[in-house]
Order: structure tokens, then sequence, then C-alpha cells
């Protein structure tokens, strides 16, 4: 996985992943219904567009309310994310070329004491992401034993 960064701060997740993909492809993974549905889950209701809202069903009725509050086509993509019993927080996303595919980043900020948990989803969501740009997506029963391993390489960090 070319993962570059992977830290939390505060109360925040920052993340720099490098896929081997066009920012075109990326970009497509990241805001479109079928793609999203490759890497975080179905999108149930609204669009990822400049002030709209949607929901994302991440299996089992776990839905996430999000409103988009900046979208810069191809380039950032910024929305709020409201999962019941967790506080709001906001997801950003740059993506710029790098060599022959996408430096893509994100910022997960006002998780509180979610962080350090959300980074290890995020290493988990950012694997799909990048399987779905490559036009093959990795089967969802993978998700959680995936998630698992990663909860254990990352108890030290």
């Amino acid at each position: 996985m070319p993962l570059v960064i992977a830290d939390v701060v505060d109360n925040r997740v920052q993340m720099t992943w490098r896929v081997d993909a066009a920012p075109e492809r990326v970009w497509q993974a990241l805001t479109s219904p079928p793609g999203m549905a490759e890497w975080l889950g179905e999108v149930v209701s609204g669009a990822v567009a400049p002030d709209e809202s949607f929901v994302v069903d991440h299996g089992d009725g776990h839905r996430c309310a999000s409103t988009v509050t900046a979208l810069v086509p191809g380039e950032a993509l910024t929305y709020s994310w409201e999962f019941p019993d967790e506080p709001r927080s906001e997801v950003s996303w740059t993506l710029s070329p790098a060599d022959e595919g996408t430096m893509l980043e994100v910022t997960h900020a006002g998780l509180g004491d979610l962080a350090r948990s959300y980074r290890d989803g995020w290493t988990v969501h950012l694997t799909y992401l990048e399987a779905s740009a490559h036009g093959v997506p990795l089967p969802s029963a993978m998700f959680w034993p995936l998630h698992a391993t990663v909860v254990r390489l990352s108890q030290d960090r």
C-alpha cells in the first residue's frame, strides 16, 4: 500500500496516499456513487455536489450524513461527517498529480477521542479507494479482516 503519511494530531487524522492512477480516475472513485460504493459505502440519498447533502450506508444500516461545503472538481472536496453517537466532524480531500499517478491527501478533523480509530479505518478505506481507482474493487467481505490487521499493526503507534 502506498501510504506516505498517517498522523493523528490533536483531534484529527491526516493521511497522504499515493495512487498509481490518474487524478480523474481517483476523483471518479472518490465522488461518484458507484465508485463510493466500492470503497466507502452505498450512497442511499443525495449527491457529492456543491452545497448538496448525501447519506452513505456503511453496511448494516450504519449511515453517515454529509453536506458538501467546498468542491473544486478534480482537485478538492470538503464535507461534514455526521454519524449517530459521534461528534460532528469534517473530511477534506486534496488531489494533485504525482508522476504518473495521484497524491491524495485526506484530513478528518473534529474527531476527539476517536481520531486513532479513524486513522485505522481510513487506512482500510484508502486501500479500497485505490483498488477502485485501479478498476479492481476489493470484496467487501475483506474489509473487517483487513481492518483487524491494521489495528494490530498500529497498536504501538
